[in-house]
């Protein structure tokens, strides 16, 4: 993931500001890439895509780009599972409800990988948000 511009993103309504919110570097994006929109390797089927953040837009790459700042790694049942994330206090992701504990637990188990976190936290953050549907 390359964050290129870090601002407030969660529950914006991008389309008034920027009518192409989320841009697709190729021209045949793949089916996770175009479900996901967002950086993700999945392991399970071996596909992963890269989200690029532009100052309030986002340019979605099929495969991991060579430079970039996170990199999560899971299966696609985890993968989904970050989409049913709540959103608590300062836009931070609940981990003490039943889905937030079983997401941490996959940490944990080392089935979720978030590799570059360190100093990465509010670009985690972010995209925790654009995968909550909740």
């Amino acid at each position: 993931m390359h964050d290129t511009g870090a601002g407030r993103m969660a529950r914006r309504n991008l389309t008034k500001t920027h009518p192409k919110p989320v841009e697709y570097a190729d021209a045949e994006p793949s089916a996770l890439a175009a479900m996901l929109g967002g950086l993700i390797w999945v392991t399970d089927i071996d596909e992963g895509v890269t989200l690029e953040f532009r100052k309030g837009s986002l340019v979605v790459h099929n495969g991991l780009q060579a430079k970039r700042d996170l990199t999560i790694r899971a299966e696609t049942g985890t993968v989904m599972n970050l989409s049913n994330l709540k959103i608590g206090l300062l836009g931070m992701p609940i981990y003490y409800d039943d889905v937030g504990r079983r997401v941490a637990m996959k940490l944990v188990q080392g089935k979720l990988r978030i590799e570059g976190l360190l100093g990465n936290v509010a670009t985690l953050n972010t995209v925790t948000r654009i995968f909550s549907v909740q």
